[in-house]
């Protein structure tokens, strides 16, 4: 059975339109036969329909599993007012819809969760990825604008449960409010509704497309997130994509749910704050070695190239000039005669200088293993 939806143009977008005819028949009409079925119906129900010089635009193709025997169709004619505010409400209406039919439709309703999104934009996907993991088994269909998800419940919930689940997963606002003006009228069958198809007139043709199903093992997004902790820049590959970090901005770049996203952050947060204490010193070494550099600048242009050479570090309160193997025949001018040099470095910043021949413990390499290996157990 197909629920073909025809419907004018609206105020302000598609949705906003004031008169919608949907039939239920037993087989597809093309959009001309669509159309005078529904303007048929408009005229014997809405006089004033003629008068305002509406025309009908829209035709919205959705099948249904349910068996209509014969070549019978049946109809449910509207005419809405947008009252503003996000809020519409059926004015009038008319409807041949039998009961055990319109029983049968909402049943069906029941058992799916089915959102409307109208951007192609990485915000979409996003929430597409989250989705994907609400509901075991839901599909995605790309659609002219954006994409159509189809999600079957494990069991059949209450229409207005539906719209709560709809709204909560960001389905088009008019789209859920125009959905609660239905079921307050008494037409829950009508809600839920997502096309298979859709055609338009556009310049005095009719320009129609189809959905098309998404491969959903190749959906992938972009997410940032931000750490309480600053962590060194670096890059790492996992099973559903790259998780890139850079101070305390995490970029995570594939199939990453919201659920993951929270699991890494979380356990970055709770494994490396120690780790992270270091990479924040790091920042004070480079601003320290700076300040030594010009200090042993004043003495000689030569020392504070050397210095700038080598690794200083913050340790325990001393400043500590790590010197390169290609660099320890420096170490004596660095001190200087009888420590002349390193003294008046130590009464210039106010701190005390130690020379160490002795590369400084890697901490960028240990944090990054340690990263990789617990974001590999997380993921």
């Amino acid at each position: 059975m197909w629920h073909i939806m025809v419907y004018s143009r609206g105020f302000e977008s598609a949705y906003h339109h004031p008169y919608a005819v949907h039939l239920f028949a037993s087989g597809s009409l093309s959009p001309g036969e669509a159309f005078k079925i529904a303007e048929d119906v408009l005229v014997k129900h809405f006089p004033e329909w003629v008068k305002r010089g509406e025309r009908l635009v829209y035709v919205g193709y959705e099948y249904l599993p349910i068996d209509l025997p014969g070549s019978v169709h049946y109809y449910v004619a509207v005419k809405l007012d947008y009252a503003g505010f996000g809020r519409f409400e059926v004015v009038s209406s008319a409807s041949t819809v039998p009961q055990h039919l319109a029983s049968a439709v909402e049943g069906y309703r029941r058992k799916w969760v089915t959102l409307d999104y109208d951007h192609d934009i990485d915000e979409t996907k996003v929430l597409l990825l989250d989705v994907l993991d609400c509901f075991s088994g839901a599909r995605v269909f790309k659609t002219r604008r954006g994409y159509h998800v189809r999600a079957e419940l494990p069991s059949p919930l209450e229409l207005s449960e539906i719209l709560e689940v709809r709204s909560k997963l960001n389905d088009d606002f008019r789209r859920v409010a125009l959905d609660k003006a239905y079921l307050r009228s008494g037409f829950g069958f009508l809600t839920n509704l997502l096309f298979n198809a859709k055609c338009w007139v556009a310049g005095g043709s009719i320009e129609c497309y189809e959905e098309k199903e998404v491969d959903t093992a190749a959906l992938t997004a972009v997410r940032v997130e931000t750490l309480s902790i600053p962590l060194p820049p670096m890059k790492l590959s996992l099973p559903k994509g790259t998780v890139e970090i850079s101070g305390r901005e995490v970029r995570f770049v594939g199939s990453f749910t919201r659920r993951d996203v929270e699991s890494i952050v979380e356990s970055i947060e709770d494994n490396l704050w120690e780790y992270s204490r270091t990479y924040v010193h790091r920042a004070k070494d480079e601003d320290i070695k700076t300040k030594v550099a010009k200090a042993y600048e004043k003495i000689s242009p030569s020392l504070a190239r050397v210095v700038k050479e080598c690794d200083v570090k913050i340790e325990d309160g001393t400043v500590v000039i790590h010197i390169p193997q290609h660099l320890q025949q420096h170490v004596g001018r660095l001190i200087g005669k009888q420590g002349a040099n390193i003294r008046a470095v130590e009464a210039e910043l106010g701190v005390r200088i130690k020379i160490s021949q002795t590369s400084p413990p890697p901490e960028d390499v240990e944090m990054k293993k340690k990263l990789q290996e617990l974001l590999r157990r997380v993921v």
